[in-house]
C-alpha cells in the first residue's frame, strides 16, 4: 500500500513507525518545508504532488487549525482519508465540509485511538449486553498537567497552548466527548458548559472545562477536562439500575459493583501498551479499505457531526 502523511509531529512520527512495523514502506511525507527524516522517507511540499503519488490513503496529522485546508483538497480529489482528532477547528468549516461530502465516495475516518483501548472495547460490550441495567448517569474525567506532556519541550510553544492552532482542552481532550457519545449517546438538546483559562499553563486557550448534558434515554452525562491535574488521571463511572461500573484508563482496569458495594466483576488489562491502540486503529482502517464492508469502530466524518457540534457549542459559550 502507498500512504501519504500530512504533518510529521509526534503523532505523525508514531504513525510512520507503526506503518513500517505493519510492512507498509511506500510512505511519502507532505511537509511545508522539506527537513529530512531518520527513515529516509521521500518528502514533498506541493499539495498537487499527492495526486502524483496516487496513495491508497492519506493520514492527516497536522495541527487542527490546518485540517480543513487539506481535507478540502483530499475530499475533492476523492482520496481515502484517516484524519487525526478533532476533525475541524471552526463551525464554518463543518458547514463547508458537509457540502463537500455530498459528492465524496472515498473512505474517511477519524483516528480516535481511545476507542481501541481494551477497556473501552470491553465496556462497550458490557453496555450492549445490558449487564448494568438501565443506565442513569455517567461521569468522564481526564486531567493531566500540560507542562508534563512533553517535558523536553516548552509547553507554551506547543499547539495545545494556542487557541489559533486548535489548542485548549475542548479540542485537545475531545476523546472524552467522543467516548461519552460512543458508550452512552449524544446530547438530546442543550449542552451546558463552563470552559475557561484559569492558569498560566496556556497562552490563550482554555485549560479547564465542565460539560453536562442529557441523552434521549435520559442518561445524565458529565465530562470534565483539564490541563491542571498534577500527575495524570483518566477514568469514568457509569451508573445503572443493576450495578455501577468504574473504569480507570490509567491503570487499564474495570470494576463492576452492585448492592452494598459488592464486587460483581473486574477486569485488568496488564499487558496493554499505549501503542497497541494506534496499531489497532491502523489495522481497522486498512481492513475497511481492503474489504470495504469490514465492520469498524472508527468514526466516519458524518458520524462525528455531533461531537464537533458539541465542541463548537462549548467554545461559543466560553466564559
Amino acid at each position: 500500500m502507498k500512504v501519504v502523511l500530512i504533518g510529521y509531529g509526534s503523532i505523525g512520527r508514531r504513525h510512520v513507525n507503526n506503518l513500517i512495523s505493519l510492512g507498509i514502506n511506500e510512505i511519502t511525507l507532505f511537509r511545508r518545508k522539506k527537513k529530512g527524516n531518520h527513515h529516509g522517507i521521500n518528502e514533498i511540499n506541493n499539495i498537487d504532488q499527492i495526486l502524483e503519488v496516487n496513495p491508497d490513503f492519506v493520514i492527516v496529522s497536522n495541527p487542527t487549525a490546518l485540517h480543513y485546508k487539506y481535507l478540502k483538497f483530499l475530499i475533492k480529489s476523492k482520496l481515502n482519508i484517516l484524519c487525526e482528532k478533532p476533525l475541524l477547528n471552526k463551525p464554518s468549516e463543518l458547514v463547508s465540509l458537509n457540502r463537500l461530502l455530498k459528492d465524496y465516495d472515498g473512505i474517511a475516518r477519524i483516528a480516535f485511538n481511545l476507542r481501541h483501548h481494551p477497556c473501552i472495547v470491553k465496556v462497550k460490550e458490557i453496555i450492549k449486553k445490558s449487564l448494568l441495567g438501565r443506565l442513569h448517569s455517567a461521569r468522564f474525567f481526564v486531567g493531566q498537567y500540560l507542562p508534563d506532556w512533553k517535558p523536553k519541550t516548552n509547553h507554551l510553544e506547543n499547539y495545545s497552548a494556542k487557541s489559533s492552532l486548535g489548542g485548549g482542552v475542548i479540542f485537545d481532550l475531545v476523546h472524552e466527548i467522543d467516548i461519552a457519545e460512543y458508550l452512552i449517546n449524544k446530547p438530546k438538546d442543550k449542552v451546558y458548559s463552563i470552559a475557561r483559562k484559569i492558569s498560566n499553563v496556556t497562552i490563550d486557550s482554555e485549560d479547564i472545562a465542565e460539560i453536562i448534558y442529557n441523552t434521549s434515554e435520559n442518561v445524565l452525562v458529565n465530562i470534565h477536562l483539564d490541563y491542571l491535574y498534577r500527575g495524570y488521571s483518566r477514568n469514568f463511572y457509569i451508573g445503572g439500575s443493576k450495578c455501577n461500573l468504574y473504569c480507570d484508563l490509567f491503570n487499564n482496569s474495570i470494576t463492576i459493583k452492585g448492592e452494598k458495594n459488592q464486587l460483581i466483576e473486574s477486569y485488568n488489562f496488564k499487558d496493554f501498551q499505549i501503542n497497541d491502540m494506534y496499531i489497532d486503529l491502523l489495522n481497522d482502517y486498512i481492513n475497511i479499505i481492503k474489504k470495504k464492508d469490514s465492520v469498524s469502530i472508527l468514526s466516519s466524518f458524518n458520524e462525528n457531526q455531533s461531537v464537533m457540534e458539541t465542541c463548537f457549542k462549548i467554545k461559543k459559550n466560553q466564559v
